[in-house]
């Protein structure tokens, strides 16, 4: 049986059925832990007079990845270095090549016009910085600082050109999308309080219940860091996806996408880094190479008409199923 990992990190049952339900719970409690926090961030930041646009840009874009930071945290202090990683360079991905390629063909996008422009080429050296950092396989305190200091420098450009955004309708878009505010400032602090408490208990519950089914299944670390629960924690985004089309909504936000994966590079790296410093050999340069060219993928969809669009749709589900086709490929010969 495969078993990359220590017994101790899995669940003590092996019973199928079991491990399906605490998978669905974690799952589920990421979900609500997730729409809790980002409820309880964004009144909060409502009162403190922080702009709308800046709001919308982090803390809804943000609070979209908090999932996958509470993972990766997670397995950064149990050592399982590969996960912490891959969870992060995989929702790239998955964001990438899944969420935006099928947004792409299905709907036209929405994307704040003046910031869209510095968005994806911020999106862009994000990736490459993490993938220069990452090119010997570890993550230290001072590359985590790093990308940190980064991560603080976009907040700041966000919050200084949120200040110079002319189009009213774009204003008003971003106030349509926002969370209502919460009756008062005590309940915003529950609900942010409450939203940690169960990101906290759905990471641990999610991974020990992938480890456990990894191996009976026979998977791989690269598949299970990179692929598996990365689409475990995004099947909320999916399903919410697959429900906006459903319902016929003119358009998505796909602003929203972009700011997520660049906290999934700055940020959820950064964090987990500065807590324990990442080694993570099964991540490699072919990895970081495929989510540069993702990243850039996005790059012609700045003038790209709703055809153009459409057709880098097609190109990023493509890509991302051949990546998919390569993870499992990559699993069947290490098990050789």
């Amino acid at each position: 049986m495969f078993s990359a990992f220590p017994p101790q990190l899995g669940l003590d049952t092996q019973d199928p059925f079991q491990v399906g339900v605490i998978l669905v719970v974690g799952i589920l409690l990421q979900l609500y832990g997730a729409r809790l926090l980002v409820q309880g961030g964004a009144g909060l930041a409502r009162r403190l007079g922080i702009p709308s646009l800046v709001i919308g840009a982090t803390v809804v874009a943000f609070g979209v990845s908090t999932p996958d930071l509470f993972v990766s945290v997670w397995a950064a202090g149990k050592g399982l270095g590969d996960i912490a990683t891959g969870s992060a360079v995989g929702s790239v991905l998955l964001d990438l090549g899944l969420i935006l390629g099928i947004s792409c063909v299905a709907r036209p996008l929405r994307f704040r016009p003046q910031l869209f422009q510095a968005d994806v080429p911020i999106l862009v050296a994000s990736a490459a910085l993490v993938g220069f950092l990452m090119r010997n396989g570890a993550l230290g305190r001072f590359e985590a600082c790093l990308l940190l200091f980064s991560l603080m420098g976009y907040l700041l450009f966000l919050w200084l050109s949120a200040g110079v955004e002319a189009d009213t309708r774009v204003i008003e878009e971003m106030e349509r999308d926002l969370p209502k505010p919460g009756a008062a400032k005590r309940v915003e602090l529950a609900q942010l309080a409450g939203g940690i408490v169960l990101l906290i208990a759905g990471s641990r519950y999610l991974v020990k219940s992938a480890i456990t089914g990894a191996e009976m299944f026979h998977l791989s670390e690269p598949v299970l860091a990179l692929g598996v629960i990365p689409l475990a924690l995004a099947s909320p985004q999916i399903l919410s996806l697959i429900s906006a089309l459903w319902n016929g909504e003119k358009d998505l936000a796909g602003g929203v996408i972009v700011g997520s994966c660049i906290f999934h590079s700055l940020g959820v790296l950064g964090v987990a880094a500065l807590y324990r410093p990442i080694f993570a050999p099964h991540v490699g340069v072919f990895d970081f190479g495929v989510m540069l060219i993702g990243t850039l993928a996005v790059l012609p969809m700045m003038r790209a008409g709703k055809k153009g669009r459409r057709i880098l749709g097609f190109g990023l589900l493509a890509g991302y199923g051949m990546y998919w086709a390569h993870l499992l490929g990559r699993g069947a010969v290490g098990q050789l």
